[in-house]
């Protein structure tokens, strides 16, 4: 194709796209995809410059305002950005700005880049008069009186403040109240939002203002329109009522690229979502002296992380089987690129997400990775289904074994295989045994797990201690196992000859015990310090452990009955886990205090917090009860901060934390 006629291509592409995102608030391709065809259209435009289209849209900013609202020119241009994906991108960057600048490299300011909707502020006599969306960049939509229902946008400013203020953020809705809205379509049989971006985007176009209160949307700034100063003046904006981002940075362009770095995993903590940083030339005088072009300021770039998000076709969908017998169904997907891996499978959680999704083979879904190691398909392409297309068979028998399926509890969602002796719930049961989380057994993979199922020599996953009555026959039965060398099988010995001993935190999760998990398992260590007394233990004693309610007590007594001889067993094998040391509790400043942690801490992550709370005597729980006597809340608390308030709870901060750990 010649490059005149593949601009055209990608033109009429680019634009309909950002029809679907910017009007239609349905998107088919993912931010990564979009990026592509702009940037490949951008690249061709700048290797043939004389064939390049004078209204081409990469000389505007955005799609046209919709019909709905009345449209208003922005005072000043609401600009879009370059994107960076490397380090040299933003070097290439710096280099621009000090050739324009013709001085050293100046101090910049950074701040993540939330996925939202922009939006623009006028105050006039400190009171908001003005609300409107980026539109196309020239003229946006003013949306004002749905601006008024975010609470986080002051409706008047403080006296301190100036009498004329515009000032420009993000509007963006929590993952927590996106899931939530999802719920609630689900119920409706309405179609998903397909992430929180579009859910905000579609809430801001609505043309009652009492529905887009319900959404609870929220509202973070990025920008001061005539600010002497770009840092100074997002700390201003927090005095004056605004909310202020939880993670930036201030410095030369290295300090950027150590915040860039810190927060590749630490942004996926926070309660929204984010998709890069922002940089900014922090002085305005430098910022006038660089200007813009027509469509991107040259003072300013965003550093955009691997997708997070991407779209693929669903081309069959398999199940699996856990070591609880749980079937979940798995979409089996054309490869894609997501967070810088390749995916090719997703998690679908259950049978009925089949049924909330509407999922048919030959589908085109958004799958997602987030915080998340498995991706997950979160809705459909809007218009994707194929004609005729069936929904994918719930199984009538276990996939692996052909035994019997059904729900061992009135009211789960989850289908489980029934047969006790099932290879796949052996082999999931075998590698959460020899997990990091668990005994952490180095060697202890899905290969080799496979083989070991297929042995059928254990029929439990602590047999695998038996290996050790006669190391030599042990050391015989791996090494004669496909691809496994005399070496690895010696580590694999030494492996479980040394979890004989580890805490028994460890070992009580390791073994398996449905609803207990890792925090539960070192709980119940702490109060029962071997087996033998978790086994005696009795109704009462049980559910006196912290996080051990009726249900979880009820997992325990049935996984023991089930087992009922395995301390003496685990001890004939050698294993005796190492009980805690007794946490000291007592004369420490908050002893006798149940805390709990919520909301976004500046510097500590929520598991950090909870650690310093008990290192300093309280019990963590995970929710605000009339047994709470402290709340440890950061930005964007919520329900937590509202019912503790309500209970008369002391609400503190993390500096007030910091305060107390220094007089330990």
């Amino acid at each position: 194709m010649d490059p005149q006629t593949r601009m055209k291509e990608l033109a009429e592409q680019v634009l309909e796209h950002r029809r679907r995102y910017y009007v239609l608030d349905a998107p088919v391709l993912s931010d990564a995809e979009y990026d592509a065809l702009e940037k490949e259209l951008r690249d061709l435009e700048a290797a043939y410059p004389l064939l390049a289209d004078a209204n081409s849209p990469t000389r505007r900013v955005g799609a046209p305002p919709v019909d709905a609202f009345p449209k208003v020119a922005h005072r000043v241009p609401m600009l879009s950005l370059d994107n960076a994906y490397s380090e040299g991108e933003l070097r290439d960057w710096e280099g621009r700005v000090v050739k324009g600048l013709g001085a050293p490299a100046p101090l910049y300011a950074a701040e993540l880049k939330v996925d939202g909707l922009s939006l623009s502020l006028r105050y006039e006599g400190r009171q908001l008069v003005e609300a409107l969306t980026r539109g196309d960049g020239e003229t946006g939509e003013a949306v004002t009186d749905n601006a008024r229902t975010i609470a986080d946008i002051p409706l008047m400013l403080p006296p301190e403040a100036p009498e004329t203020l515009e000032v420009r953020g993000e509007v963006f809705l929590s993952r927590r109240r996106w899931e939530e809205l999802n719920a609630e379509r689900d119920a409706a049989g309405e179609a998903r939002f397909a992430n929180p971006r579009n859910a905000a985007s579609g809430t801001m176009k609505l043309l009652d203002s009492r529905i887009v209160a319900q959404r609870r949307l929220q509202f973070l700034p990025w920008q001061v329109l005539g600010a002497d100063d770009h840092a100074e003046a997002m700390a201003k904006l927090a005095a004056w009522g605004f909310a202020l981002m939880p993670a930036r940075v201030e410095g030369d362009l290295d300090a950027m690229l150590a915040f860039i770095e810190s927060q590749k995993e630490a942004r996926l903590r926070l309660p929204f979502d984010t998709d890069g940083v922002v940089l900014k030339v922090r002085s305005l005088e430098l910022q006038a002296r660089l200007g813009t072009t027509d469509r991107v300021p040259r003072w300013a770039i965003a550093y955009k992380y691997p997708a997070l998000q991407a779209t693929t076709t669903v081309r069959a969908i398999t199940w699996q089987v856990g070591r609880t017998g749980k079937l979940t169904p798995v979409a089996e997907l054309d490869a894609v690129e997501v967070a810088g891996s390749t995916v090719r499978r997703a998690t679908l959680h259950n049978a009925d997400e089949l049924e909330r999704l509407g999922l048919v083979l030959g589908a085109r879904v958004f799958i997602e990775k987030g915080g998340d190691v498995i991706p997950k398909v979160v809705a459909l392409v809007p218009g994707s289904l194929p004609a005729e297309a069936l929904p994918p068979p719930i199984p009538t028998a276990c996939p692996v074994c052909n035994g019997a399926v059904g729900k061992t509890q009135e009211g789960e969602v989850a289908i489980r295989c029934l047969n006790p002796e099932c290879p796949a719930k052996l082999a999931a049961r075998l590698l959460h045994f020899g997990s990091r989380v668990a005994l952490d057994l180095e060697g202890l993979g899905e290969v080799l797990v496979e083989q070991l199922v297929t042995a059928q020599r254990f029929a439990q996953p602590w047999e695998l201690l038996t290996l050790l009555r006669d190391p030599q026959q042990g050391l015989a039965f791996l090494s004669g196992l496909e691809r496994m060398a005399e070496k690895s099988a010696s580590n694999v010995l030494n492996e479980l000859d040394a979890a004989r001993t580890k805490p028994l935190g460890r070992w009580l999760h390791a073994l398996g015990v449905p609803m207990v998990g890792a925090k539960t398992a070192d709980l119940l260590a702490e109060r029962f310090p071997s087996l033998e007394a978790l086994w005696n233990a009795c109704e009462e004693e049980l559910q006196a452990v912290e996080e051990v309610g009726p249900k979880v007590a009820a997992s325990l007594r049935e996984f023991m009955a089930l087992h009922p001889r395995l301390p003496e067993e685990l001890a004939a094998l050698g294993v005796h886990p190492t009980a805690p040391e007794p946490r000291r509790r007592e004369g420490l400043p908050l002893s006798g205090q149940v805390a709990v942690v919520t909301g976004t801490l500046p510097t500590l992550s929520r598991e950090e917090a909870e650690a310093i709370l008990t290192s300093l005597g309280a019990k963590v729980a995970g929710s605000v009860s009339r047994k709470t006597t402290l709340l440890l809340a950061g930005e964007k608390a919520g329900s937590k901060l509202a019912k503790a308030q309500e209970l008369s709870i002391p609400v503190r901060d993390e500096a007030w934390l910091r305060e107390l750990q220094g007089t330990v």
